[in-house]
């Protein structure tokens, strides 16, 4: 993990398909001056880092990012984080760390079915790589996304983005056979999704040892249900909530309020269920449009006659829908151009952040189907909360740390507040 071998392969890949297309789009009838990146998930955060690659830039003019987050830090990797497991693989499989082309002989002779084994524990990511800079390689990532953005240095083009309103509710296998439900269990619940975020401080003498709770209390504050908790329907859309708005709403919604300062940006969110009954039949009746079920009608799937469903004419009509917003957004950076019918879709704004429901209505969302106090708190709050909560934990018992105990508290507390009445 040098200039020699620095990783970012695939975004790379991705750069080079990109330049194949602006050489030759004018040969397949295509305006190498309009082109529209379009991504999926991990496809819609390689489309933010594209933004901010200056070769990238070059490449295309407008992008639709579905489902997925290219501003916040999880979006990609840094190098201390890989430096701990490569030092890890080296010793696991016999092989010497130092120089990298060493390292890189040994791991082409090791067996595949280990390596695979290994990979597949592995979450991969784009990784930051100014490190690795030398005389022939010049890095792809070299600061945070969100760097990029904030000093302006980066291609801001037209986006079309957004999410499904119950985005990665199917891995939560709790889920699925909720029977008695109560404000410990859901807080159970949430500290396990969130833990990856929470480091164990097991530091007696730290007066702030039990910090990373404020964490949990925050998300209990904002999601817990008003009273007692005690129908399993409502513990699953707590959860739902808390999943799609924390992954993927919240971010969706930044990345929106930050282009949309100086380019057009539509936002939508997708709660088309599709209606064709073997189409859902695998899904538990209560979830309604999970991750990837919003490419169905993208994708014009209802018309696919070699995948054998007979899909009824409401699907087919919506999906028709969808492809005519999607491609008129790619060739004019307005969907609502020449829609099928009369859609008012209004282009998103920080004095007026419309957003899509892609329902059968195709009505602009308000504070009664949207809820924005939840972006501002995955937005705005929570992260200063989480980074007061853990540097708490770093405070030795002296009279000067507990000022700034005293300090993290109240804002803790006025943080709540703040949330509660804004």
């Amino acid at each position: 993990m040098d200039g020699e071998a620095p990783g970012n392969f695939g975004l790379m890949d991705q750069q080079a398909a990109m330049q194949w297309v602006k050489n030759n789009i004018k040969l397949f009838g295509g305006n190498p001056d309009n082109i529209c990146l379009m991504g999926y998930g991990a496809g819609a955060t390689s489309i933010g880092l594209h933004m901010t690659n200056p070769k990238s830039m070059e490449l295309f003019n407008k992008a639709i990012a579905m489902s997925g987050d290219f501003l916040s830090q999880s979006s990609i990797k840094l190098p201390e984080e890989e430096k701990k497991f490569l030092d890890s693989l080296a010793r696991s499989l016999d092989c010497t760390r130092r120089p990298v082309s060493k390292f890189l002989e040994c791991l082409r002779y090791a067996e595949v079915e280990t390596l695979l084994k290994i990979a597949g524990k592995r979450s991969w990511k784009p990784l930051l790589d100014t490190s690795f800079m030398n005389n022939t390689y010049q890095p792809f990532l070299s600061e945070p996304p969100l760097a990029y953005f904030e000093r302006e240095d980066s291609s801001k083009v037209p986006l079309l983005t957004g999410y499904t309103q119950m985005e990665g509710v199917l891995e939560v296998s709790e889920l699925n056979n909720v029977t008695q439900v109560s404000s410990d269990t859901l807080r159970s619940l949430f500290t396990k999704l969130m833990q990856h975020e929470i480091p164990m401080h097991n530091d007696t003498e730290s007066s702030c040892s039990n910090n990373p709770d404020h964490i949990i209390d925050a998300v209990m504050f904002f999601y817990g249900p008003d009273l007692y908790l005690k129908e399993p329907e409502e513990f699953r859309q707590i959860i739902a909530d808390f999943v799609a708005e924390k992954n993927f709403a919240a971010s969706t919604f930044f990345q929106a309020s930050f282009i949309s300062k100086d380019q057009p940006v539509y936002m939508y969110r997708f709660d088309m269920k599709p209606s064709t009954a073997s189409v859902v039949s695998q899904i538990p009746e209560w979830a309604t449009v999970p991750h990837l079920f919003d490419l169905i009608y993208v994708w014009g799937v209802p018309y696919w006659e070699k995948i054998g469903r007979d899909w009824d004419a409401r699907d087919k009509s919506i999906s028709d829908t969808i492809m005519s917003l999607w491609s008129n957004f790619a060739k004019s950076s307005d969907p609502t151009g020449k829609a099928i019918f009369p859609i008012k879709w209004q282009p998103f704004t920080r004095d007026n952040p419309g957003i899509l429901i892609v329902d059968t209505n195709f009505e602009m969302g308000n504070i009664k189907t949207l809820n924005y106090k939840a972006f501002e708190f995955w937005n705005e709050y929570y992260p200063k909360v989480r980074d007061v909560a853990l540097r708490c934990c770093e405070v030795s018992d002296s009279g000067a740390n507990r000022n700034y105990l005293y300090s993290c508290i109240n804002f803790f507390i006025v943080s709540l507040i703040a949330i509660y009445y804004s």
